[in-house]
């Protein structure tokens, strides 16, 4: 599954919002991102790498936007990955 970078700022601002608004819990239930055939076709490590981009990019949106660290890092942290 291929995303372009601009794809992948407006996904993952997407769900900074969602996540502020309540809305919305991991990036998976983004609902532009489940439309997408290439989404529903990718394996599980695709969709797990794009997860985690989509975390870490919302979470540099709330923090840099003056949201409370711990509170953040405890919505976006469990789907953050780290090699």
């Amino acid at each position: 599954m291929r995303l372009t970078k601009k794809e992948k700022e407006l996904l993952g601002r997407q769900y900074a919002e969602g996540l502020f608004w309540g809305h919305v819990e991991s990036p998976a239930d983004i609902p532009a991102l489940k439309k997408r055939r290439d989404w529903q076709e990718a394996p599980e490590f695709e969709r797990r790498n794009i997860i985690s981009e989509l975390a870490t990019m919302a979470r540099d949106e709330l923090l840099k936007a003056g949201h409370n660290r711990e509170t953040v890092l405890r919505f976006v942290g469990q789907y953050i990955r780290h090699w």
